[in-house]
């Protein structure tokens, strides 16, 4: 299941990703403006067997997840299997697809899959980059948590309602068995400066739902500014990705709720006596206080007391 909001950039990818592992979809358009609907459509048939448009003036998660479940239960799957529209989600098992992976967790006797769940940020390094491949083009991470509980065996009653997705509450009298190895979701919530900006400020912070943000949802965007570095993220905080299935499980940085890394005033003031320091004894320098007018330029580059 794939609900969409103006995701053109990758939903493409992530169609095409999943179908890749064996996994076939239903996706619901939430009232894209930005042609999402149309990439979408062109997947009907082969990836996707089912999609719909539900527009609403609102961002309702819990309506669209409603509308998806339906959808998914008409296909009379075994499994299902919740995917956002800029995530890729993977097997633990570089040998085996998702699907045939999932397959082996339903052999064992679980009925519940749990994600780590990694975020990758634009960073000085990447974020001008022209490559159309999100995951070639962002390759700086930080793991962020595990609470995703992305994909279960089918019941008739299970509900994913009242967790935003996060966890499937399974029928009274079934137990939970949830398998110990922790899948792969990979999160590409920014893209760039420009498409933060856009996706925040204009296609979710004014639409989110105010029941939905009474309950307590939708706050992973509320401390976030305009200024890039709430964006553009110092690559020295995150974790470098080679695509090798190795994955760093400390959390190295926190953009849950939005980072400003603009130094303090006292950070400034370290740098530049740092930068004075190194430059006092650099060679430039005490070759230029050898020569006539080397009083000249000490009185460029050495600061008054």
């Amino acid at each position: 299941m794939i609900p969409v909001y103006n995701e053109a950039d990758i939903v493409g990818q992530v169609i095409e990703h999943l179908a890749s592992q064996g996994i076939k979809l239903v996706v619901l358009d939430n009232g894209s403006t930005d042609g999402s609907f149309e990439i979408i459509k062109n997947y009907v048939g082969k990836e996707v067997l089912s999609v719909q448009r539900m527009v609403t003036e609102k961002f309702e998660l819990r309506l669209m997840l409603r509308r998806l479940y339906a959808m998914a239960t008409e296909q009379n799957p075994d499994w299902i299997l919740l995917s956002g529209a800029d995530e890729f989600l993977e097997s633990p098992y570089r040998s085996f697809t998702l699907n045939k992976a999932i397959q082996i967790e339903a052999e064992r006797g679980f009925n519940l899959i749990q994600f780590n769940n990694f975020e990758f940020y634009p960073t000085e390094n990447d974020f001008a980059s022209q490559e159309t491949d999100v995951r070639r083009r962002l390759r700086y991470y930080s793991w962020n948590d595990d609470a995703q509980f992305r994909c279960w065996k089918m019941y008739p009653s299970v509900s994913v309602f009242e967790t935003i997705g996060h966890d499937a509450e399974l029928p009274d009298g079934t137990p939970a068995h949830v398998s110990p190895n922790k899948f792969v979701l990979r999160h590409y919530k920014i893209r760039s400066y420009e498409h933060g900006l856009r996706k925040i400020f204009h296609d979710r912070l004014p639409r989110f739902s105010p029941e939905e943000r009474a309950k307590g949802w939708h706050v992973e965007y509320d401390n976030f500014g305009t200024h890039r570095d709430y964006f553009v993220i110092d690559s020295s905080k995150l974790t470098h990705y080679d695509e090798d299935g190795n994955w760093n499980l400390a959390k190295t940085f926190d953009g849950y709720f939005g980072a400003w890394n603009s130094p303090s005033a006292s950070e400034k003031i370290a740098k530049l006596q740092n930068d004075i320091m190194i430059l006092n004894s650099s060679l430039s320098l005490r070759l230029a206080r050898r020569v006539p007018f080397g009083a000249r330029i000490r009185k460029l580059l050495v600061p008054k007391k």
